[in-house]
């Protein structure tokens, strides 16, 4: 089963963040280090799936990845009350995933 979460555009991010709390995945659809991490997600929110999903694509929404300050894909946001309160680059397992998520 995939897990598809909310895409955001450069024209509703702001909007959609103001408060959010979950997990924001910038991702290029034809990366596949984002398709690997995209797996790992559906893994670590079928554990949980009360935890909101969201997801930008940085080729469709530049601007988003600058205000955010995302260097490269993917990177994983953690969001808390419409703020920042973790991000990583890069690949992760389900273990990682799990504690940079709790630990943020």
């Amino acid at each position: 089963m995939a897990v598809e979460g909310v895409l955001l555009t450069d024209d509703d991010y702001r909007a959609k963040l103001e408060n959010a709390t979950g997990v924001l995945l910038f991702f290029k659809k034809l990366c596949p280090n984002c398709k690997a991490l995209e797996k790992m997600l559906e893994k670590f929110l079928a554990v949980d799936p009360g935890i909101p999903y969201l997801r930008i694509d940085v080729e469709e929404s530049p601007a988003a990845m600058k205000d955010l300050g995302v260097e490269r894909v993917p990177t994983l946001l953690v969001l808390k009350g419409g703020r920042i309160a973790a991000k990583k680059m890069g690949l992760m397992n389900v273990r990682e995933m799990t504690e940079f998520y709790r630990s943020a």
